[in-house]
């Protein structure tokens, strides 16, 4: 049967549309591709995160090794020692007696499982229970089981229990409060923590003043 002449242009048609569709697959082929973007490891991730939220809430700036209690004792220069590699130097004060423990048990457990190339020198048991006794026998001096009355006590109890412990309303002389408030307030905008209101500053600093005045 003789081939039709539509047939014969409809096939030579097709072929020249597969030459080019195969043409411009190997020239879409030998075009380089850009690289794809590497997926984020989750431990570049987990990384990520810890350092986000090492930043959101700082510790209080550390002090200098000559204005730790009893700076030439050998408690004050094992904390000066080791205390210092990891971040700024705590003050003694920055903890009560009962909290030191747990918050040493803390320290060394994290200063234990750095890696060594970091170079972080660790304490031994002896060095310490030394570090432990210097730091408890001058930690923050607390309040008794009953703060003295007077109006403001409400407000000192529920504000200055948001960082540590209710420290001793007497530890200060009436005139110093106001500096060591303003002390506290910049650590508690470090730390993240919300800062009182004017009219709580006023009543504490008035309770504080007023039950410290025959220190």
């Amino acid at each position: 049967m003789p081939v039709r002449p539509v047939t014969v242009l409809r096939l030579s048609l097709l072929a020249s549309a597969l030459v080019l569709f195969g043409s411009a697959c190997r020239s879409e082929a030998s075009v380089p591709q850009p690289p794809a973007p590497p997926a984020a490891s989750a431990e570049t991730r987990a990384d990520a995160l810890l350092l986000a939220a090492a930043k959101i809430a700082l510790p209080p700036p550390g002090i200098d090794s000559g204005d730790l209690a009893e700076p030439e004792s050998p408690g004050a220069h094992l904390v000066d020692h080791f205390c210092n590699q990891c971040h700024p130097l705590p003050s003694p004060a920055m903890h009560s007696a009962t909290d030191w423990p747990r918050v040493l048990r803390r320290m060394w457990l994290r200063m234990d499982r750095l890696p060594d190339s970091l170079g972080i020198r660790t304490a031994n048991e002896g060095e310490r229970g030394t570090v432990l006794k210097y730091l408890m026998a001058n930690a923050l001096q607390v309040s008794g089981a009953e703060l003295p009355k007077g109006p403001g006590r409400e407000e000192f109890a529920a504000i200055c229990s948001r960082c540590h412990a209710l420290p001793d309303v007497k530890i200060h002389a009436s005139g110093d409060w106001p500096s060591v408030f303003m002390r506290m307030e910049r650590n508690m905008e470090r730390m993240n923590v919300s800062l009182p209101s004017g009219e709580q500053t006023s009543k504490i600093l008035l309770y504080l003043q007023d039950v410290s005045k025959n220190r």
